[in-house]
């Protein structure tokens, strides 16, 4: 639709004769054909034109007429109707504007480029398919501004701030002349899409960002940064390669030690949290031996023996339940297992002068689960041989 609209717009702008610019509208005579009415229809519903417009006959005024009153005399050539058209739209998917300047100036359409543009000022269409060099640098500034927006948000200050030792605040307006220059972040976003050193990549960035655009004012900050975008690239991955020439075997080691910590006490986690559940059990168990009565022999029927087969189901429901609960953990050990052998096999490839004391903090962890594991596993006999002994005395219950 938004081709429609500007194909019309184009057409009927260069069918005005002697048009002039007016209260924001150009205002010109058309003689009319049944092609441009369907244009000028369509225009209309987009609220480009008004839809009803005087006209002349013999080049006097004689009456006016609305697009939908048109009849066939009307397309005669002595009569020409006098059509006013919108000078100025910038919406979504569409603008029309007298150059790059007026299009530039609105924030919104340099956050979120418009694909399909009209400038009056030239009759030029820029569409999709349209092979001009501005155009195709315009449709790549939105990778600017959300290369800003997410270093803005990663120190809290919005879409548009970015805080690092002072607030670096942008507007994002751009001029013609900026649209020259080609945009290519590529190798930054490969940068900042690694997992490891992200904290650092972020503040490497933010620091570089700030330094190379503090000496400029705020509406010249975002255009500097088109101009001059190899230049930034160029920084931050020198300053990238710096900080990974400079990161000691020591700052290595805290990181896997501190993974090493971070995820044995996440083991040792998974038992802890049943922990409480398996002391209960004992002490339900005594409560419930305690409540099987002797039973004499053909007392079967007895309110006694219906209390003791109540306690022999109810404790063996509550160990079946803990059993499950305690085999369901193997599942989060498992679990944990792979995260933690994924983060240790990624360090011992990125850092292989590393590789032997890595793998001693990776076995650690190791140890940590197989103890985990048979503490679970004596849980489990434990929990049987509970039941079994309640299960003795009621047995012994009818001796």
């Amino acid at each position: 639709m938004s081709t429609q609209i500007l194909d019309a717009y184009a057409v009927v702008f260069a069918a005005l004769d002697e048009k002039e610019l007016q209260d924001g509208e150009f205002k010109g005579w058309l003689r009319l054909t049944p092609q441009l009415k369907d244009k000028l229809e369509l225009l209309a519903d987009a609220g480009l034109t008004t839809g009803s417009y005087d006209f002349n006959k013999d080049g006097k005024p004689f009456s006016s007429a609305n697009l939908s009153q048109l009849k066939p005399a009307h397309f005669e050539n002595n009569i020409r109707f006098y059509i006013e058209l919108t000078a100025q739209q910038i919406k979504s998917d569409y603008s029309i504007c007298s150059e790059w300047n007026e299009l530039l100036a609105n924030e919104l359409r340099v956050k979120s480029p418009v694909k399909y543009i009209f400038f009056t000022n030239t009759s030029t269409l820029l569409t999709p398919d349209s092979g001009d060099e501005k155009y195709v640098n315009y449709l790549n500034v939105h990778k600017a501004y959300e290369f800003v927006k997410e270093l803005a948000e990663s120190t809290e200050g919005g879409d548009s701030t970015i805080f690092y030792e002072r607030p670096l605040n942008f507007e994002f307006v751009l001029k013609e002349s900026d649209l020259t220059h080609s945009i290519d972040l590529d190798a930054l976003k490969k940068l900042l899409s690694k997992d490891l050193h992200k904290e650092a990549i972020t503040c490497l960035m933010c620091r570089e960002l700030v330094s190379f655009l503090k000496d400029n004012t705020l509406r010249q900050r975002f255009s500097y940064l088109i101009q001059h975008m190899d230049s930034l690239v160029s920084n931050v991955l020198l300053s990238y390669q710096s900080y990974v020439e400079n990161y000691t075997f020591d700052k290595v080691r805290k990181e896997y030690l501190e993974k090493r910590t971070e995820y044995v006490s996440k083991i040792h986690g998974v038992f802890d949290n049943i922990a409480t559940k398996l002391l209960s059990l004992p002490a339900g168990i005594w409560f419930a031996t305690t409540q099987i009565k002797e039973i004499e022999i053909g007392g079967l029927e007895t309110m006694a023996f219906a209390k003791n087969v109540s306690v022999i189901v109810t404790v063996s429901v509550l160990a079946v339940l803990l059993i499950f609960n305690l085999f369901g953990q193997f599942s989060t050990i498992s679990t944990m297992s792979k995260e933690y052998r994924g983060v240790f096999n990624a360090l011992a490839k990125t850092y292989e002068d590393e590789a032997p004391e890595i793998g001693k903090a990776k076995s650690d962890i190791e140890s940590a689960q197989t103890q985990v594991e048979i503490k679970l596993y004596i849980a489990i006999c434990a929990t049987l041989s509970l039941v079994g002994l309640t299960i003795w005395m009621f047995c012994k219950a009818y001796n």
